[in-house]
């Protein structure tokens, strides 16, 4: 016999001096080969509910679940470790008492220089956590399915709402013929553009309901980007009754080709520049650029309006927030939430930048050219 113990048991009688006088969080048990108790530390007694003298010579699948022991788990775990060194074993256990616990750890095979000692088991209580996190996925599931409860009722109201309104806007329109008196004649028009903003507002809830349903998807082809955002900015222009105005669109001369769905990508374009319209009272200018870099298209939509406050800034897409902006006009804060939805359905992301009311505001739109 060798003067000195092998490695494996130096390793051990370390490992072992460790655990047994440092903290009783972790249970430290080691295993013969066959996965029997040679020895435990304090911890193991605490975690377990046994005294250690009880731990000894019991076989550890006696603190795995019924579940698993029919499945194989405890001799998968020390197979697992024999060949691949470690097995993680985050698993629920079950103390002496039957009560169970969430064990978190792993076992380690020790070689099989030291028979008594030929695994390491490792694992400590973390129920706590482990309950922590069930619980809140379970308001996470919660929250979702009220959310596309709520969302479904919103589409079903916006559905409801249309009948009535295009009957007013049809009366409002008669009306609108047929009234001589010029006193009238506002008040009619007054109502017209009222059906228009409320048809708008009713299109955006539901826009929005069926881009965030889970049985929504897009729908791509072929699309050039100087064409999409061309016909985007004749839109805008034209939703906000500024036809005459002036947008300048610039993208490379060598025409940038996409595979996108173009009318749900027209959506986000036309909503940032009516936006920059909105906000832009003349002559303050307003510039559509596109470029590509790699295999990414960068859009910019950049005007000298109102400007946005930086506290503003990270909120600003959020769905039902409408931003205090001036000259803010009837909204639900719908659009620029829609925007920030169909961009990252094509793996893209949406950015707001401004530095500060009255400096003007810059949206910045990425997105992969292709899937």
């Amino acid at each position: 016999m060798t003067d000195s113990p092998p490695a494996a048991e130096q390793i051990v009688r370390q490992m072992l001096w460790m655990f047994a006088n440092g903290s009783n969080d972790y249970a430290v048990l080691l295993l013969d080969r066959s996965g029997v108790i040679t020895w435990a530390n304090a911890g193991a007694e605490t975690i377990l509910g046994e005294a250690r003298s009880e731990l000894l010579h019991t076989d550890v699948e006696r603190f795995f679940t019924l579940p698993d022991v029919r499945n194989g788990i405890p001799e998968h775990e020390l197979e697992e470790a024999r060949q691949r060194g470690t097995s993680g074993n985050d698993r629920w256990m079950t103390r002496s008492d039957r009560s169970r616990f969430w064990a978190s750890g792993l076992t380690i095979c020790l070689g099989g220089e030291v028979d008594e000692y030929n695994f390491l088991k490792i694992f400590r209580d973390m129920t706590d956590a482990k309950m922590q996190l069930e619980s809140a996925l379970k308001q996470c599931t919660a929250t979702t399915q009220t959310n596309e409860g709520l969302t479904a009722a919103i589409a079903l109201l916006a559905h409801e709402l249309r009948n009535p309104l295009s009957g007013i806007g049809l009366a409002a329109a008669v009306l609108g013929k047929r009234v001589v008196d010029p006193e009238a004649a506002p008040h009619v028009e007054m109502i017209s553009r009222n059906v228009d903003m409320a048809a708008r507002l009713i299109d955006d809830l539901m826009q929005h309901s069926k881009i965030t349903s889970r049985s929504f998807s897009l729908d791509r082809s072929e699309c050039r980007l100087r064409e999409l955002l061309e016909a985007s900015t004749r839109i805008a222009l034209r939703q906000m009754d500024q036809e005459g105005r002036a947008v300048s669109v610039l993208v490379p001369a060598s025409d940038i080709e996409m595979h996108i769905d173009r009318m749900r990508m027209q959506q986000v374009f036309v909503n940032l520049i009516a936006n920059a319209l909105r906000y832009t009272p003349p002559p303050g200018r307003i510039w559509v650029t596109g470029t590509f870099i790699g295999s990414e298209v960068i859009v910019r939509v950049s005007d000298e309006g109102v400007g946005i406050e930086t506290a503003q800034l990270e909120q600003i897409f959020e769905l039902f927030t409408l931003p205090q902006l001036q000259g803010s006009k009837l909204g639900l804060g719908l659009g620029l939430a829609l925007v920030k939805k169909i961009v990252e359905m094509h793996s893209g992301s949406v950015q707001a930048r401004s530095e500060g009311p009255g400096k003007g505001s810059q949206f910045i739109v990425r997105f992969p050219a292709r899937e």
